[in-house]
């Protein structure tokens, strides 16, 4: 049954405070994040660190459906009644896909082994078992904002991070490889799903566990969202192949300062997402937009205070030399930034437009790279943020073309909606 169209709260006071709540939440777990990683850093040491990464990366490029499951599922409980979508939890959908990838990554577990240096194929084998909680854990968090249930979704967030934090410092502390590391992994992935089958519980029982046109959907938002997570990463082992072991090792620890404001400001790609349907979308993503570029210049003020100094706190003393890299990173990272935001603005209108722009300047950046310029760590942040700027000036073209003369920046905020749930 589907319910109450989502409205905005009746003064800007507590909609701003949801907002803050959430962003301080994402933050909050973005710092937890690199808690994690210093304490893996200096437990695994450089090769099995890398170790670690690598399958970590091919990790992340399979989990691309939990945020494509969250954004779709937000989307279909916050819809309008007129646009015929099936209210549904996708549940259903996501333990299959997550069942299908798991089963791929323990068939091909020896050749990631072989291929990253691992010690053992188990690790792979545990990486692919994680994939299951974290595709349903995106399908709990996209009732949770779909819903606006904004509370229990930070919390959700600061669990993720709290879990992952404390698997990593066990890990550390009982001196585990990368095998063990894993397995403490996917007990905090399975901890995270508890909760949020918690949190979620009445809406369980109450939704459907799939819905009609559920596959074609998330195939357009995966195609949209892996498009944004290559977009991302594909810097990084551009990097690997054409600068030297020690200069790449540098940029993968630089880059995480441009990843970080995308992390940081992630909240308000999510928070635009119901709001897609309303008339004040095109105010939205503009004040969105330039709440994004205010957080970035902050972040970048910051590590220019002494970017040597904060590669050297992430990383330790021999990657102190990497600090203008970093500060160039932050740089790359506010556009990333500014792409995120026009890119979860497409998908919480089902559309592929510019999803399919981004992976055309994709193939122009490795083109650009592979064949001009990769002689310097330099290059390649020039580059890939010449192509997120790209990214974001098409989708602001798109919104202020279609909504033209009907743009309102007035100074009531349209980015966050009621923390109240729905049945």
């Amino acid at each position: 049954m589907k319910g109450p169209q989502p409205t905005a709260t009746g003064s800007a006071g507590p909609s701003a405070a949801l907002g803050l709540l959430l962003g301080v939440a994402m933050g909050s777990a973005n710092v937890l994040g690199y808690v994690m990683v210093l304490l893996l850093s200096r437990s695994l040491g450089p090769s099995d660190f890398g170790g670690y990464t690598a399958l970590s990366t091919y990790g992340v490029m399979l989990a691309i459906p939990a945020g494509a499951f969250q954004v779709v599922v937000a989307r279909r409980l916050s819809g309008r009644d007129d646009e015929g979508l099936d209210r549904t939890s996708g549940l259903r959908l996501a333990l299959l896909t997550g069942l299908g990838l798991f089963a791929v990554t323990c068939a091909i577990s020896p050749a990631l082994a072989h291929t990253f240096h691992l010690a053992s194929a188990w690790a792979a084998v545990l990486l692919g078992g994680m994939l299951v909680p974290m595709l349903l854990t995106g399908c709990l968090q996209g009732v949770l904002l779909g819903l606006h249930r904004i509370r229990a979704l930070a919390l959700l967030y600061v669990v993720t991070a709290l879990t992952r934090l404390l698997a990593a410092a066990v890990a550390a502390g009982l001196d585990w490889g990368v095998t063990q590391v894993f397995a403490a992994m996917l007990t905090a992935g399975i901890v995270t799903m508890l909760t949020g089958a918690w949190l979620c519980r009445a809406q369980i029982r109450q939704l459907p566990f799939t819905g009609t046109g559920l596959v074609a959907e998330m195939v357009r938002s995966n195609s949209t969202l892996a498009a944004y997570v290559v977009l991302t990463n594909i810097d990084v082992l551009l990097a690997r192949h054409f600068l030297t072991t020690h200069d790449s090792g540098g940029y993968a620890l630089a880059s995480t300062f441009g990843r970080a404001i995308c992390w940081g400001t992630q909240f308000i790609a999510l928070m635009i997402v119901p709001r897609m349907h309303s008339k004040d979308a095109a105010r939205t993503l503009l004040k969105a937009s330039g709440l994004v570029v205010a957080i970035g210049v902050v972040g970048l003020l910051v590590v220019a205070t002494s970017p040597s100094l904060w590669i050297t706190v992430a990383g330790g003393v021999e990657f102190k030399s990497f600090g203008h890299l970093a500060l160039a990173c932050v740089g790359l990272g506010i556009a990333w930034a500014l792409a995120q935001v026009w890119l979860f603005s497409e998908m919480g209108l089902g559309r592929g437009l510019l999803g399919a722009v981004t992976w055309a300047v994709i193939v122009l950046e490795v083109l650009a790279i592979t064949l001009v310029w990769h002689d310097s760590a330099g290059q390649i942040v020039a580059v890939c943020a010449c192509g997120a700027v790209v990214i974001a000036v098409v989708g602001l073209a798109r919104v202020i073309l279609r909504h033209q003369g009907r743009i309102d920046l007035g100074e009531d905020s349209a980015l966050v909606v009621a923390d109240g749930p729905r049945t």
